[in-house]
């Protein structure tokens, strides 16, 4: 974690620089479809530990989601372990993993939050969440905890200037690093502050049959971890989806779209032709022989 402060006339310079080159940030762009999974790939670049900036362990390389008609499927790819690290810088002595924080309102993520319209997924039990379970949580409001794990740097804009300053390239995923999505003044929130659970998610340790395939796009992060939980927890619409580990050090998001996907309905098999044709002709030679059977008999009363 770093623990330096750039010098306020610096800030204030790299602020003005990074407002007038802003046209050349990265834009805004939606998840590349690829095996049935939307990715967003972030810079491979842009995560911060002490001095050290790009490819740290707190390094985010991509996110992606799919659906089904019963689930949906989340990955990360990260150098962060599930189990998170240990840090000097932070106020318990470790950095955990954050929430994953679902936003369909159409509006950035601080007002969201203010309105309790987010959802949120807590999967880890050692991070400093807001609600005491795993899951996932409706109404939900969002805070920062980045100040109490170890972050030195006042803001979001104050963390790219320094990615830029030490020649690597800040970005969110789908988002470029200055998106108005994020409020720039401050850190991003990063775990569910509160909220009601509605469902539970499974934590995913197989993921062969997945067709999970975050090195087609070069992402190759220590880790991959995946989760699942069900369709019907999460409404239609388009949505941002946000990540962060608990101290800020990298940040990713994807744009995303959730429909309702039919359910296959079973088709029923008619009976073939032939067999019907066969059936037809066993019924018509049975009443034939019953009534050969009544004839005979009626012939025998009268001799």
């Amino acid at each position: 974690m770093i623990n330096l402060k750039i010098p306020s006339l610096f800030l204030t310079s790299i602020t003005a620089t990074l407002c007038c080159l802003s046209v050349i940030s990265k834009p805004a762009e939606a998840s590349t479809l690829y095996k049935d999974w939307n990715y967003a790939i972030d810079s491979f670049n842009d995560s911060i530990t002490g001095n050290n900036v790009g490819g740290t362990k707190y390094e985010i390389y991509g996110m992606a989601f799919k659906q089904t008609a019963d689930e949906i499927f989340v990955a990360i790819n990260t150098n962060l372990p599930l189990a998170g690290t240990s840090s000097n810088y932070a106020a318990d002595g470790h950095v955990g993993l954050g929430d994953l924080l679902f936003n369909f309102s159409g509006k950035n993520l601080s007002t969201a939050s203010a309105s309790k319209s987010l959802f949120g997924i807590r999967f880890v039990n050692n991070n400093d969440s807001g609600v005491s379970t795993t899951g996932i949580h409706d109404k939900v409001t969002a805070k920062s905890v980045a100040k109490d794990n170890g972050i030195a740097l006042d803001s979001l804009s104050e963390y790219n200037a320094w990615v830029k300053q030490n020649g690597k390239t800040p970005s969110i995923g789908d988002l470029a690093a200055n998106d108005p999505y994020f409020n720039q003044a401050i850190h991003v929130q990063n775990v569910i502050a509160s909220g009601t659970k509605i469902g539970d998610i499974n934590l995913l340790s197989n993921l062969s049959g997945l067709s999970l395939d975050f090195g087609h796009f070069g992402a190759n992060g220590s880790h991959t971890i995946a989760l699942s939980f069900a369709r019907s927890l999460l409404p239609d619409g388009d949505f941002i989806l946000s990540f962060a580990p608990e101290c800020d050090n990298d940040i990713i998001a994807l744009k995303g779209n959730l429909e309702t996907i039919p359910k296959p309905v079973p088709e029923t098999v008619p009976e073939p032709s032939s067999s019907v044709g066969l059936l037809a002709f066993a019924a018509f030679g049975g009443m034939l022989l019953k009534r050969t059977r009544q004839k005979k008999a009626l012939n025998a009363s009268i001799i």
